[in-house]
């Protein structure tokens, strides 16, 4: 049974969580008649406070509306956001918050009388103009680092703080050979299921996974484009290699350089205040995590340019990041208006056939393959979930309200439907600059 406790919003602080316009009106109603017929068809049930309900008892997916009409409205004026600001307000609730999204964004993105607000905004298949760099009189300024706080993060990641997708040590590996030439290594559904205290080994997997596709070892020269909380600049150092890395925000970098001087790295590690476009000199590899996860295409741009400028021939370039495995899908497209308002104004994700193409206009950079660990994410994002669901009075007494709890819960639950549905994948690119060396460079690796 799903518990309704009685939902307070600070309307300061949470305007758009106001009363939504159409309460009660002619488009809501057809909103609630629609999604009523379809929930067979869609395995859903919707439970209502006077005890009714819609679909079948077992359906796969429940949803239980504290305020149907606030709800229906929400989704008439707003769509896919608009039911990401009635979980936020405490509208609905359910016991599967990544299935809900899951079974509900595809069906809203696809009704003509739900509004699209992504459509709008980014056009149908998302390639309409995303934040991230922003003109203010000058060059584009990218920020590639994610801004939520490091209070926050603590609270649902491991003692890594990262925020990359794990590579956990089960499941099986395939390996194949694409037409162009470039190889795939795609890591299987983990044989079991994983469990919370597995996450800090699979993020240094994951980590050191990416650092051995760019060729890190002893001797070499790093750059670490996207530092994170620290642990890939730090895998990278305690493999002998000479890191330098950066972060634009004052913030990051004293609780970077505490954690290097703390390991006992700092020596190792190169820390400054900019970007990648501030950095300078010859380096050996070029690594970087989402790096459009706050800054979308502009943010890949940024990290290849660096990797055009920097790398010494035959160097690596290595990037790991979430993409679209074709065109983002309409519900991607939706979830991307509400993520812009809450999280990040980077847009719907970057499409993989967006990232290869950017990849062929180098004049330097050839791919050579990738990894593909979507399943693992999926897991890493569970657990974050499970993590963060566990610590809400941790969460409370650092000063995010139940509000913001919801809102979080709500962006790693659509995490995790975008990559359990096929939406979203997972995986780690590797690039070589040009080389003055005849044999072709080896394959990804693991």
């Amino acid at each position: 049974m799903v518990r309704l406790e009685p939902q307070t919003v600070d309307l300061d602080r949470w305007p758009a969580l106001a009363e939504p316009d159409g309460m009660g009106g002619q488009a809501a109603g057809e909103v609630a008649q629609a999604l009523r017929r379809s929930t067979r068809d869609l395995g859903l049930r919707i439970d209502y406070p006077d005890s009714t309900a819609a679909g079948e008892y077992d359906a796969p997916v429940r949803v239980v509306l504290r305020e149907p009409e606030r709800f229906w409205a929400r989704l008439a004026s707003a769509g896919v956001l608009g039911l990401g600001e009635s979980y936020m307000a405490g509208e609905w609730t359910t016991t599967d918050l990544g299935a809900a999204i899951g079974t509900l964004g595809p069906w809203i993105a696809g009704n003509s009388d739900c509004a699209h607000p992504g459509e709008r905004a980014y056009g149908r298949d998302g390639r309409g103009s995303p934040g991230g760099g922003r003109r203010r009189g000058g060059p584009v300024v990218v920020e590639l680092e994610d801004s939520v706080p490091g209070a926050l993060t603590s609270l649902y990641t491991d003692e890594t703080m990262s925020t990359a997708g794990a590579v956990f040590a089960s499941g099986a590996r395939t390996r194949a050979r694409m037409e162009d030439g470039t190889d795939v290594v795609h890591l299987e559904v983990p044989a079991s299921r994983p469990r919370r205290n597995d996450l800090g080994d699979a993020q240094r997997r994951s980590a050191d996974t990416l650092l051995t596709l760019a060729g890190v070892g002893a001797g070499t020269r790093a750059l670490v484009a996207t530092p994170g909380w620290g642990e890939l600049p730090m895998r990278a150092a305690e493999r002998g290699a000479h890191v330098r890395t950066m972060t634009s925000s004052t913030e990051r970098l004293a609780a970077l350089g505490s954690r290097f001087a703390a390991a006992g790295l700092d020596d190792e590690i190169t820390l400054f205040l900019g970007g990648p476009a501030d950095a300078r000199g010859r380096v050996d590899a070029v690594v970087a995590v989402d790096p459009g996860v706050t800054a979308g295409v502009a943010g890949y741009a940024e990290v290849l340019d660096a990797a055009e400028r920097l790398l010494v021939d035959g160097g690596r370039l290595a990037i790991a990041a979430v993409v679209s495995p074709e065109r983002p899908r309409p519900a991607v497209v939706e979830l991307a208006a509400w993520g812009s308002r809450y999280v990040s104004e980077a847009g719907p994700v970057v499409p993989w056939s967006e990232l290869v193409s950017a990849v062929d206009r180098s004049p330097r950079l050839r791919l050579l393959g990738r990894i593909e660990a979507t399943s693992h994410h999926a897991e890493t994002v569970r657990l974050w979930s499970e993590t963060f669901a566990l610590r809400g009075r941790d969460a409370a007494a650092l000063g995010f309200d139940a509000v913001y709890r919801r809102m979080w819960a709500f962006h790693l639950a659509a995490l995790e439907a975008g990559l359990r549905r096929g939406w979203l994948e997972s995986v780690q690119v590797v690039a070589t600059a040009k080389s003055t060396l005849t044999h072709r460079d080896g394959p990804p690796t693991s």
